[in-house]
């Protein structure tokens, strides 16, 4: 059986779809594999010409691996800050909350423990008259 192929129109949509993955992700990707190839050439001149120092393209390269470390390392020293400062202006509401939360626990317990025995006292009171009329005596 032979299958027919029905070339789909070209919608607006679909048009604009391809144009934008173009524009958006390719595109980058080339350029940014084009600079990389473009640094590598230039590291690889700088290492075999006459006049190439060798060292000052080591600190400059160690320099470019640092800057993304110091930058992640303020955007932690931030969130360190932000944090500190939370728990700071917490700790300061906290003991008033805390203790309020406490005596309200204590008094649901009580109120658990109190409506507890009242649902439980009939049930065992029925029991023991049961076992106290249902023993057989050996």
């Amino acid at each position: 059986m032979d299958k027919i192929s029905v070339a789909r129109p070209e919608r607006e949509s679909y048009v604009k779809y391809r144009r934008d993955v173009t524009r958006q992700i390719i595109l980058p990707m080339v350029f940014v594999m084009l600079l990389a190839v473009a640094a590598a050439i230039l590291a690889g001149f700088g290492a075999v010409e006459n006049y190439a120092d060798v060292n000052l393209w080591a600190n400059i390269s160690i320099i470019w691996l640092i800057i993304p470390m110091m930058l992640l390392a303020i955007v932690i020293l931030a969130l360190t800050i932000a944090l500190v400062y939370g728990l700071q202006r917490l700790l300061k509401i906290t003991p008033h909350y805390t203790g309020l939360a406490q005596a309200y626990a204590f008094w649901f317990s009580a109120e658990v423990s109190i409506w507890t025995e009242k649902l439980i006292r009939p049930v065992l009171v029925i029991k023991s008259w049961l076992d106290f009329l249902t023993k057989k005596e050996d």
